[in-house]
């Protein structure tokens, strides 16, 4: 398993947890649940039945309860395989990440910017005044209305292109160490089994 996968299993170690929670805190996986029909209390003539309320196929809590015992472990050694592969590699790739996440947001704040450009163009606005007869008219004139860049624009080019340039090439190291980067780590169950699955390996173990 190299480091890109172990993500993924991480991923689904986090899942199959989810599921075990719900499975657990599910009432009807909680309680049995038995209903006493006394119907000879109300007709001596009919007869006492006991219902066991059926709660479908579900793995029993205990079980449940065991399995995720059993996650917890699989976290940490996994989550420490993933610690010392990573203390290994030349690159810190959560701080590169994070720091390309930063570029990113450079990069499209200043393509976003760059779509404001000048312009000059008339508009016409209205006004008031009194006539030679005393009363007040309406009249119309133009407004020219410029529009100017209030940034460099080139500098503004030639930084997004510097920090793209160096987003690709940060992207490729990580990629490069996320799928080379070997973790010492041996997955119980595949990381495409359903919750069923998973726990019905990890019952027979």
């Amino acid at each position: 398993m190299n480091l890109k996968e172990s993500f993924r299993y991480q991923k689904h170690l986090d899942n199959l947890m989810f599921m075990a929670q719900q499975s657990i805190t599910n009432k009807m996986h909680a309680l049995k649940i038995t209903k006493n029909h006394l119907r000879s209390k109300a007709n001596s003539e009919a007869t006492d039945e006991v219902e066991i309320v059926d709660a479908g196929d579900f793995h029993a809590n205990d079980d449940v309860l065991k399995f995720m015992k059993y996650l917890i472990t699989q976290k940490e050694a996994l989550s420490t395989a993933i610690s010392k592969a990573k203390a290994s590699l030349a690159i810190d790739i959560d701080a590169a990440t994070e720091t390309n996440k930063y570029r990113q947001n450079l990069k499209s704040s200043i393509a976003s910017m760059l779509r404001y450009t000048a312009s000059k163009k008339e508009e016409t606005e209205t006004g008031r005044k009194f006539n030679v007869e005393g009363n007040q008219t309406t009249y119309y004139y133009p407004v020219e209305v410029i529009t100017e860049e209030a940034y460099d624009r080139n500098n503004a080019k030639s930084i997004m292109k510097e920090v793209i340039t160096k987003a690709d090439v940060v992207s490729n190291e990580i990629d490069a160490a996320l799928i080379n980067t070997v973790i010492d780590y041996i997955a119980p169950f595949d990381v495409n089994d359903s919750f069923d699955d998973a726990i019905e390996i990890f019952l027979a173990l």
